[in-house]
């Protein structure tokens, strides 16, 4: 993590929203959330972190007329509950951990930030690369938190928590040092 290249391109951004850009639901079949068997013991998986797609897109104000550039970047995240005993007993059988998913929620979050006037993107391509991996998570937590709270309560099952948003782990232990040094 170069904190200089995320400080240089948190200076040339400011956040301008967080969008859905696509998500999924499934229910395993034949599972009744609101009527859950009583032996299952179905616990979360997490995962989540940053595409490494960034695209940059000119516009024009409709009002004044001047031109503008916002910079997007995509973070995707999931969440599922399985049967941790049906896992565990299926264990040594191939590809059959699906058949332990009994909830899964996914989504990608587009995130728009705006490049300040008079910043050249091209200049800044490594800064946003460390930004995107590193910053935007950040942003992005807050909505996957009450994405996954609102889906739960439509789809009839107590709330699945989310954790604190963590960093994506560094390479190395030296490089952890390095980062913490700085």
């Amino acid at each position: 993590m170069d904190k200089a290249l995320i400080n240089r391109a948190a200076v040339a951004l400011s956040i301008q929203g967080v969008f859905l850009h696509n998500s999924s639901l499934t229910i395993k079949s034949g599972f009744i959330p609101q009527f859950p068997e009583a032996e299952l013991a179905l616990i979360p998986q997490y995962r989540a972190g940053p595409s490494d797609e960034c695209n940059i897109i000119a516009a024009t104000r409709s009002d004044d007329g001047n031109n503008f550039k916002t910079v997007t970047f995509f973070f995707v995240a999931g969440v599922r509950l399985i049967d941790q005993r049906l896992l565990e007993a299926l264990e040594n059988q191939p590809d059959t951990e699906a058949d332990a998913v009994y909830v899964e929620i996914t989504a990608k979050f587009a995130i728009h930030y705006r490049l300040a006037d008079g910043e050249d993107e091209d200049g800044l391509n490594t800064a946003f690369s460390e930004f995107g991996q590193f910053n935007v998570g950040y942003h992005v937590w807050p909505y996957w938190r009450e994405y996954v709270l609102s889906t739960c309560t439509r789809i009839g099952i107590p709330p699945i928590p989310i954790p604190m948003y963590q960093l994506p782990a560094l390479n190395n232990d030296k490089e952890l040092a390095d980062t913490l040094s700085k």
